[in-house]
C-alpha cells in the first residue's frame, strides 16, 4: 500500500509564566493532580516523561483495553488508520499490529516531544507500518481520504472543531471515526467532570461534521466508545444513452 505524502510542520512551544509570588498558587497549580495532567494533555509543552506517566499507566491498559477497542470497531489487516493525539502511542501500536505489514498506521500529534517519542519507539520495537506525524490543531499534514479508520482518544471535549474536520477529511467514504471519551461521572484520573461529554453530547458534535453513527459500547468502567462513518457521498442520477 502507497505512503501517504506528508508534510512536516512545526508548532512552537508554549512559554510559561514565570515571576509568581512564591505564596500565591497558579491556577493550575490549584488544579488536582487529574486535572492539571488532562491540561497537559492538550498542550504542545508537556513532557515526554509526563506524557509517559500519564498516558502509559500500567492501570490504563485495563481500562482502556486498545486490543478490545480496535476489534470492536472493526479495525481488520491492510486497513490504514489515523490516530489524532496519539500521545505516547497507547493505541497507536497494538493498531500497528492488527493491520499487519499491508496496513499502516499515523500517529499524530501536535507536541513535538510525543511524536519523538513515537518515532524513537518506532525504531527501538522495529516496527516498520507506523508514521509519526506533527501537526497544528487545525492542519494535520496527510493526504485526503487515506484512511479507513480514524481515532480520537480522550480528547473530543479538549480539541477544536478545525481538529475534528481534519480528521473527517482523512476518511475514505466508508471509513469509520472512532471517539473514545470519558463517561460524565467521577473516575480515577481523568479530566474535570465538568468538562466531560456525554455520549449524546458527544453524537451531536460528531453528527454536526456529516458523520453517522454506526455503534456504541463501552470501554472498561470509565469510557465509551461511539463508532461513526463517513457516508459516501450521494449518485447523481445518471443519463441513459440510446444504443441506436
Amino acid at each position: 500500500m502507497p505512503k501517504a505524502r506528508v508534510a512536516a510542520v512545526r508548532t512552537p512551544r508554549r512559554s510559561r509564566a514565570s515571576g509568581r509570588h512564591p505564596k500565591t498558587a497558579s491556577p493550575e497549580e490549584s488544579l488536582p493532580a487529574g486535572s492539571r495532567d488532562h491540561r497537559r494533555m492538550h498542550e504542545a509543552s508537556w513532557s515526554r516523561a509526563d506524557a509517559a506517566a500519564v498516558l502509559d499507566a500500567p492501570e490504563r491498559r485495563s481500562s482502556q483495553d486498545p486490543k478490545r477497542l480496535w476489534r470492536r470497531a472493526g479495525l481488520k489487516r491492510g486497513d490504514t488508520v489515523v490516530d489524532v493525539g496519539a500521545g505516547s502511542g497507547f493505541f497507536t501500536f497494538p493498531a500497528a499490529v492488527l493491520v499487519g505489514p499491508s496496513g499502516r498506521v499515523y500517529a499524530v500529534d501536535v507536541s513535538q516531544d510525543l511524536v519523538e517519542l513515537v518515532r524513537e519507539r518506532t525504531a527501538s520495537r522495529k516496527v516498520h507500518n507506523v508514521d509519526a506525524v506533527l501537526s497544528t490543531p487545525t492542519h494535520i499534514p496527510i493526504e485526503d481520504a487515506v484512511a479507513d479508520m480514524a481515532l480520537l482518544a480522550n480528547v473530543l471535549h479538549g480539541i477544536p472543531p478545525e481538529t475534528v474536520d481534519e480528521a473527517v477529511r482523512l476518511l475514505r467514504p466508508g471509513g469509520r471515526l472512532v471517539d473514545v471519551d470519558w463517561k460524565k461521572e467521577p473516575s480515577p484520573g481523568g479530566p474535570p467532570v465538568e468538562h466531560r461529554l456525554t455520549a449524546p453530547e458527544a453524537t451531536a458534535v460528531l453528527s454536526a461534521h456529516g458523520l453517522v453513527r454506526a455503534d456504541a459500547f463501552d470501554l472498561g468502567p470509565y469510557h465509551y466508545v461511539l463508532v461513526f462513518e463517513r457516508p459516501h457521498p450521494p449518485r447523481l442520477p445518471g443519463r441513459l444513452v440510446s444504443a441506436e
